[in-house]
């Protein structure tokens, strides 16, 4: 009951975005190529409850799953009471949802964009940035041709979760082109591994 009143809301505000629900969850996803914009409408292990989260996640990541790799804090909260209640309450929630996904989208509406959003929380964070903070901005910095940059993020990165994902890039630093078809090779992959249609062209 309470995940179609979600559902019913969540379609409502979203789809007409460009947003398209995963499956039976309460995941929605806007799918720009190499990035998603991704809107989850959280319920509580406990109670009936239901928070929001809008979120980014760069799809070169490789992690096989959705990531918030650009997240907003969890601000909406709904706890049902009854039907009628939950439902209006959902609906304001989805419309808030629709609000900060309108915000995303201007975020990151070009990848320049979306590498200075990275580039600078790499930059504004040094113990972060040894990990995927760092690994996001070594890649943008690279696809926007600055490889020096690219080098002093990816080697001075040591979480060792991530190094493994650095090793074939820091092979492809000194060319430009297999950088590149390396990163287009990670966002396919990260596509197959979450479902989502096959993209008629490199991102990059």
């Amino acid at each position: 009951m309470h995940n179609r009143v979600i559902a019913t809301a969540a379609k409502a505000e979203l789809a007409p975005l460009g947003f398209k629900r995963q499956g039976q969850s309460c995941l929605w996803l806007a799918d720009h190529g190499s990035w998603l914009n991704v809107v989850s409408f959280v319920p509580s292990r406990w109670t009936v409850t239901v928070d929001l989260d809008n979120a980014a996640h760069w799809l070169w990541a490789g992690s096989g799953f959705i990531s918030m790799d650009f997240i907003y804090p969890r601000m909406v909260y709904a706890e049902f009471e009854t039907d009628e209640q939950f439902a209006i309450a959902l609906a304001e929630i989805s419309k808030t949802a629709a609000v900060k996904a309108r915000e995303i989208e201007g975020k990151f509406s070009s990848f320049e964009g979306i590498a200075a959003h990275v580039i600078k929380e790499a930059t504004n964070d040094e113990q972060m940035s040894q990990s995927w903070f760092g690994y996001h901005a070594g890649i943008a910095s690279g696809l926007i041709g600055n490889f020096e940059q690219a080098k002093g993020f990816l080697y001075g990165i040591t979480d060792d979760g991530v190094m493994p994902h650095t090793v074939e890039l820091l092979d492809a630093l000194d060319d430009p082109s297999k950088f590149r078809a390396t990163i287009n090779e990670r966002v396919a992959e990260q596509r197959a591994a979450l479902k989502l249609a096959e993209f008629d062209r490199p991102p990059f």
